[in-house]
């Protein structure tokens, strides 16, 4: 069964997925500068967890949006 999304719901899944997708691609800028490994290792994992966040709320708007 599917959840009916209001408009403000969709504003608040803009607003994650778009605070999801920009911290995605500042943890991955961060990891790509660092020296260190373990830094290195630290931000790609964030950068993994964000990029997942994002592909979540995206599946979830597409099994629950409209026609």
């Amino acid at each position: 069964m599917k959840n009916e999304i209001t408009t403000k719901d969709l504003m608040a899944l803009n607003e994650l997925m778009t605070f999801e997708n920009w911290m995605a691609v500042k943890m991955q800028a961060c990891s790509d500068c660092s020296q260190d490994k373990s830094m290195k290792t630290m931000f790609k994992e964030m950068a993994s967890k964000h990029f997942e966040n994002h592909s979540k709320l995206l599946k979830y708007l597409e099994e629950n949006g409209g026609k």
